[in-house]
């Protein structure tokens, strides 16, 4: 049952054909916890006054909102603006998502909007393994490839086995080039020679693929900040974007990783992945709020085309209609 579908349950707005008595609801809500709605609904017996069930309710609320992945000052949040008028009797369940969605909605009103100025324009990409990243930046290629663009990648993850042939292989799918470099190359000289390339043949974008080993904080630290004066000192080049790869099946790591690599450098985007795996995305509420991290694009698919620009409504949609 969706988020939506279980709003509706404990607002009134799916009523079931019998109605139980309150101890034979409150046995099936304790057996069988078939949902934290149905329960919450089923266990408040009928005699109760409205501020008792109203309580009841929000507390209801209150855990769909973090079993969807949303943090608990955003919930709070949420839940101060559905209590406006009352929880329950005077709003319509329909009015409370509209509540619920507007509230989420308004915590990704960030800019949103990909920066690619500059001469040549520098995106550099992180993350950690598994989240996408490589096929993310291939993806991103194509994307500017399409909008009539030249653009180089950079191999500089440099200690993850097969990184560099993997970004190779997409690359020379979307027809992209690729400055590859040699594995346990320091990344900052692959960077380096990249940026020689770039400028010299004059490239409009480099897009630049970055390790992302979180259990050396330390060691990301150094070798992303490493890259970043490689790019700003020696070349004199601002960086365009630094974007932070995300898996949108992650759950709370995300929130985790997100803090992680922005104590590293400064991270001014998120390409979230893998939002066609039925990931709830409450984790990309947190980021969004606690961070002011935007998200600027979503990977939904497979193939190189399978990005596009951030939406704040089909990400809402995401989060209040998983199961």
């Amino acid at each position: 049952m969706s988020f939506l579908s279980r709003v509706k349950q404990l607002l009134g707005g799916d009523k079931p054909e019998e109605e139980e008595s309150p101890v034979e609801a409150h046995e099936i809500g304790a057996e069988a916890q078939e949902s934290v709605v149905s329960g919450a609904a089923q266990t408040i017996p009928q005699q109760v006054g409205g501020a008792r069930r109203e309580a009841a309710d929000s507390d209801a609320l209150e855990e769909l909102l973090i079993d969807a992945g949303i943090d608990v000052d955003t919930t709070m949040a949420i839940l101060q603006e559905v209590r406006r008028g009352g929880l329950l009797g005077r709003p319509t369940a329909e009015q409370v998502i509209e509540r619920i969605r507007g509230k989420l909605s308004s915590v990704f009103d960030l800019d949103s909007a990909l920066n690619t100025t500059g001469s040549p324009a520098v995106i550099l990409v992180t993350g950690v393994n598994g989240a996408g990243k490589t096929s993310s930046i291939a993806k991103l290629a194509n994307m500017l490839k399409q909008e009539n663009r030249t653009v180089l990648l950079v191999a500089a993850d440099t200690f993850r086995a097969g990184a560099v042939d993997q970004l190779a292989i997409l690359g020379g799918r979307a027809g992209v080039p690729v400055m590859r470099s040699v594995e346990g190359q320091d990344p900052s000289s692959v960077v380096f020679n990249g940026l020689q390339k770039a400028v010299a043949d004059r490239v409009d974008v480099v897009v630049i693929d970055t390790a992302g080993r979180l259990e050396n904080k330390k060691n990301l630290r150094f070798e992303l900040q490493k890259v970043v004066r490689v790019i700003e000192t020696k070349f004199g080049l601002p960086l365009s974007e630094t974007l932070l790869v995300i898996d949108a099946t992650t759950g709370e790591n995300a929130l985790m990783q997100a803090r992680a690599f922005s104590e590293a450098i400064p991270i001014s985007g998120i390409i979230l992945t893998k939002v066609d795996s039925g990931a709830k995305g409450g984790s990309i509420v947190s980021i969004a709020r606690e961070l002011r991290i935007p998200i600027k694009l979503v990977c939904n698919g497979e193939t190189l085309m399978s990005i596009k620009p951030f939406d704040k409504d089909d990400i809402v949609d995401m989060i209040l209609l998983s199961e």
